[in-house]
C-alpha cells in the first residue's frame, strides 16, 4: 500500500507529457512543429520526439511529410463516441437527423460541451447538390457567435449555467449579465432562431436535446450563411421541423416532457 501511495504521488511523467502534446494541438486549428509544440508544453524538443512517435505510431496523430507539423487525428473522437452515453445519443439521433436534412434541404448537425468549448459529434448532409456544413469533430469556442453554445449554455442547472455564461462573457468581452440576457432569450423560446446580435455571418437555427432532467445534452443545429436568402415562411417551417426532430431525440433518450424551459 506504501509503494502504491509512493507511485501516486509521484505522477506519471510521461502520461503527463503525452497529455500536454494532445491539449496542445487540440487547440490550434492548424498543425503545429516539434519546435512549436516543445514551446507550447514547456519543454524540449528532445524530450517530446520520442513521444511523438508513440503517438504517430498509435494513430493519435499525424505528421504532415512535406511540412513536418503535427495535426490530431481523428481516433480520440472515434473514443469518445464509443462511449455508452455518447453511441446512445447518437442512435437516437442519426435516423431523425437523416429525416430533418431531408425535410429542410439542409444539412444538419449536433454538438456537445467539450470543456470550454462545445464539439461537432455527428452531421448530415441534404441530398442536395451544394450547401454549407461543419465538419465532423469540429470543436469551437464558447461564444455568442454559434448558435449551437448558447443552446447548450441556456439549457442547464443553474450552477453550470452560470459558469457557461462567464465563459462566454470572458470570450466575447462583454459582461456576465448581457450573455444571461442573451440565454434567458434562448431558454424562453425554446432554442436559438434569429440570430441576430450580429456575431456572425452564420445564420443558424437551433434547438436543445434534453435529457430526463431538462439539461441539454447536445444541441440539434441547421446552420446557412447570411448570403442564403430564405423567405419568412420557409424560416417557420425549418424552426417547426428542427423543434420536431430535436423533441423526437429527446424523448427517444428519456426526457419525459418538453416545454421549451430551461430546468
Amino acid at each position: 500500500m506504501k509503494k502504491a501511495k509512493k507511485v501516486i504521488q509521484a505522477g506519471a511523467p510521461a502520461l503527463e507529457k503525452g497529455l500536454d502534446l494532445l491539449e496542445a494541438l487540440a487547440g490550434v486549428p492548424d498543425g503545429l512543429s516539434q519546435k512549436q509544440l516543445a514551446e507550447r508544453v514547456g519543454r524540449s524538443v528532445s524530450e517530446i520526439f520520442r513521444m511523438l512517435v508513440v503517438l504517430e505510431r498509435r494513430g493519435y496523430v499525424t505528421r504532415d511529410p512535406k511540412t513536418g507539423e503535427y495535426t490530431l487525428t481523428l481516433k480520440l473522437f472515434r473514443i469518445a463516441s464509443q462511449f455508452p452515453p455518447t453511441e446512445r445519443l447518437l442512435q437516437a439521433a442519426l435516423p431523425v437527423m437523416e429525416d430533418l436534412a431531408r425535410r429542410v434541404t439542409l444539412s444538419c448537425h449536433l454538438s456537445v460541451l467539450h470543456g470550454e468549448q462545445f464539439m461537432v459529434i455527428a452531421r448530415i448532409e441534404p441530398q442536395w447538390l451544394m450547401g454549407w456544413s461543419v465538419k465532423l469533430g469540429a470543436v469551437f469556442p464558447l461564444t455568442q457567435q454559434y448558435a449551437s453554445a448558447k443552446v447548450l449554455a441556456a439549457f442547464q442547472l443553474d450552477a453550470r449555467r452560470q459558469e457557461l455564461a462567464e465563459d462566454i462573457a470572458k470570450y466575447d468581452r462583454v459582461s456576465v449579465k448581457k450573455v444571461m440576457a442573451a440565454l434567458d432569450k434562448v431558454s424562453s423560446e425554446g432554442g436559438n432562431f434569429d440570430n441576430d446580435e450580429g456575431y456572425s455571418n452564420i445564420l443558424a437555427f437551433s434547438c436543445p436535446v434534453l435529457e430526463a432532467s431538462g439539461r441539454a445534452v447536445a444541441a440539434l443545429t441547421v446552420p446557412l450563411l447570411r448570403l442564403e436568402k430564405i423567405g419568412a415562411s420557409e424560416a417557420v417551417a425549418i424552426t417547426k421541423d428542427l423543434r420536431s426532430a430535436a423533441e423526437a431525440i429527446s424523448e427517444k433518450i428519456g426526457a419525459s416532457s418538453l416545454d421549451g424551459r430551461r430546468p
